[in-house]
């Protein structure tokens, strides 16, 4: 089912089903499979239908699925069919379509195609959510019930569906309004068909690839209810697929630019708590409503705490507000500073590209030392100019960045504040050292050895189970008891047992 955006996520469902099913006919068992590929932004299912009589050369069915990251209102979907059998297959083609839509009207359109005309079904109707009304146009391929699949061939099909909508009320021209958006979900299907196919899925993906080209890496943590990087990923692409690469489309140069000053307006965010230690951000996302709700939880935490302006500027600019976040950095008057207490780096964490402005991103990795104390390494990604870090405090002098990861100490400070600070402005953060009153500045003590076993093994015993150390100790407690039932019974049994008989008692 197609879903639009209401407020924040897209969380109004239109009632219409534009994916292709594909079954066998005489066909009998169905086993599939399906894999979201989170960086490339799309959905592969792989069936293999059987024939009730040979079952052993199944008809393999791949449809890979995805809203295309550039074409806003275009949903791709190809389905590839091979009969690796040695008689044609014989292939149901089915689409629901409109799916109770009582108020929609469809209407018949040729698009040109490379290869000529093709036909299309234009639907046009109101959806109504929490008292707001939408009109919503939707225009997709039609395509023939029935294929045939020659023996050990492969036939691909490619279905292209275009979508345009917007919110109404009494006061608007819904004729003119359905016109406009019919046109303009037309009109995406068409930029998509002047381009060749692969180019398409190219466009789609290298746009996926430069969101994920900034990130975060963690250490797995084998400790109850610890988030770990898969669980941070899938987050991540749920989040970003709420919201549109507007940097990446086809807009005017003010607009651009508008959205390039939304991105390098950094100031203030992020000012909550860091979004590791939310727990409700990182719900499972066991059906489309749990996941709707925990990335809508997630812009809004964004939102609420000063990255509003990095919103703005599309997925770019929330796939940077979630970097912020997550550990806890926080862009504040002329300076990136690190808001985490050295009691919860205790697990190895690194940050990918966040960030600067000026084209410039900052790398920032915690290591747990073999000391088990934290440390930080910082790097730029590129030297345009020069920036400058510090730690706790800021009593030491500032260190010039480059390309080099530089090492930093993880230190604790009375009252406690942040454990890192960086900027461009050397005087800055000359000046930073009076204005961060602290009483007392120490290394941060190490880390309690249990407290990593618990993240490194789960328990905090160490590297073995907990089952281990207790059979161990049972093992231990029966041979004492053991032994001590043997000193027992050597001290009672009396001076006879071990009487020597003379040559005199058997005469």
């Amino acid at each position: 089912e197609i879903h639009i955006k209401a407020k924040r996520t897209l969380s109004v469902g239109v009632k219409f089903k534009p994916l292709v099913h594909v079954y066998l006919e005489d066909g009998g068992e169905i086993s599939s499979g399906q894999v979201t590929d989170y960086t490339e932004g799309k959905v592969v299912t792989v069936q293999c239908l059987a024939w009730d009589d040979f079952p052993d050369t199944p008809v393999t069915v791949t449809s890979t699925v995805f809203a295309h990251r550039e074409l806003h209102g275009l949903l791709v979907q190809e389905i590839k069919v091979h009969n690796a059998g040695d008689r044609a297959a014989q292939l149901t083609l089915e689409k629901l379509g409109i799916y109770q839509w009582d108020d929609a009207t469809s209407q018949s359109r040729v698009i040109e195609h490379g290869e000529g005309g093709a036909s299309y079904s234009l639907v046009t109707g109101n959806i109504s959510s929490e008292r707001k009304q939408y009109l919503v146009s939707v225009v997709s391929k039609k395509l023939e019930v029935n294929i045939e699949v020659a023996p050990k061939m492969t036939t691909s099909i490619r279905i292209l569906t275009g979508v345009s909508y917007e919110e109404i009320n009494k006061d608007s021209n819904t004729e003119a309004v359905a016109k406009r958006l019919e046109s303009n979900a037309i009109n995406e299907v068409k930029k998509a068909v002047s381009m060749t196919f692969q180019a398409l899925v190219d466009l789609h993906t290298k746009s996926w690839k430069s969101l994920w080209s900034s990130g975060l890496g963690i250490s797995w943590s084998f400790a109850d209810g610890a988030i770990n990087g898969n669980r941070i990923n899938a987050t991540i692409y749920y989040v970003l697929s709420q919201s549109p690469t507007l940097l990446h489309s086809e807009i005017s140069s003010t607009k651009r630019s508008e959205l390039l000053s939304y991105l390098s307006y950094t100031e203030g965010c992020y000012s909550g708590i860091r979004t590791l230690d939310a727990p409700n951000l990182w719900t499972a996302f066991d059906s489309p409503e749990k996941m709707l709700k925990v990335a809508h939880y997630w812009l809004l935490t964004l939102e609420k705490n000063g990255c509003h302006n990095l919103l703005r500027a599309g997925a770019d600019g929330v796939v940077q507000a979630m970097l912020l976040s997550l550990p806890g950095l926080k862009f504040s008057n002329q300076h990136l500073e690190l808001n985490v207490h050295p009691n919860q780096l205790h697990r190895d964490l690194m940050l990918r590209r966040v960030n600067y402005g000026n084209e410039t991103h900052i790398n920032i990795n915690i290591h747990v030392m073999e000391d088990n104390k934290a440390a930080i390494f910082v790097s730029v990604d590129k030297q345009n100019r020069d920036y400058y870090g510090c730690d706790a405090g800021c009593l030491d002098p500032p260190v010039k960045l480059g390309v080099q990861a530089v090492q930093f100490p993880v230190k604790l400070t009375d009252p406690v504040t942040a454990v890192l600070y960086i900027t461009a402005d050397h005087e800055h953060m000359m000046d930073l050292k009076h204005a961060i009153h602290v009483k007392e500045v120490n290394v941060a003590p190490a880390h309690e050895q249990h407290v990593l076993e618990l993240h490194r093994s789960g328990n905090r015993l160490g590297g073995l189970p907990f089952i281990f150390w207790f059979c161990m100790a049972a093992l231990i407690v029966v041979f004492h008891l053991f032994l001590f039932k043997i000193v027992i019974n050597e001290y009672c049994s009396g001076p006879d047992k071990y009487r020597i008989r003379k040559y005199s008692d058997y005469q």
